[in-house]
C-alpha cells in the first residue's frame, strides 16, 4: 500500500479498462473496486461508481480504506489472494472461516479483516 500513488488509482471506464493488462467486470452498480492479479508491478486499482458512496473509514463494514486493502491483497506479490467469500460484516466472515479454513487464509476480505480491524472508525 505504500506504493501507490494517485496515478494508480483510476476511475474505471471502458477506456481505462484498455488500459489494463486483464478484463476486469463492467460497472454494475455493486462492485467497488478491480485489480488485475498478475499486475504487481503497476499496481493499478480501477475504482467503480459504488466506491465513491462508501464511508472513508468505517472498518466495521464496507469502506474506501478496506475496499483499497482488500484490492491490494489480490496482487500475486502480497497475498494473492481469492474472492471466496464476501462479507460486510466480520462474524461472516469468522463463520467462513471456521467452515472453509483452508480457504479463509488466502480470502481477500478475510485478510483485510485482519488488517484493517484494529480500531472501529478511522477520521
Amino acid at each position: 500500500m505504500q506504493q501507490l500513488v494517485p496515478e494508480k488509482i483510476v476511475r474505471f471506464d471502458s477506456k481505462t479498462s484498455r488500459k489494463l493488462s486483464c478484463v476486469v467486470n463492467p460497472d454494475s452498480g455493486v462492485n467497488h473496486a478491480a485489480v488485475c492479479k498478475p499486475d504487481s508491478e503497476k499496481r493499478v486499482i480501477a475504482l467503480y461508481s459504488r466506491y465513491c458512496e462508501s464511508p472513508f473509514g468505517l472498518l466495521h463494514g464496507t469502506c474506501k480504506i478496506k475496499t483499497v486493502i482488500h484490492e491490494c491483497t489480490h496482487f500475486t506479490d502480497t497475498f494473492n489472494s481469492q474472492d471466496w467469500a464476501y462479507a460486510d460484516k466480520e462474524t461472516s466472515l469468522r463463520i467462513f472461516a471456521e467452515n472453509h479454513p483452508e480457504k479463509a487464509i488466502e480470502n481477500a476480505d478475510n485478510i483485510t479483516g485482519y488488517i484493517a480491524n484494529f480500531d472501529k472508525v478511522i477520521l
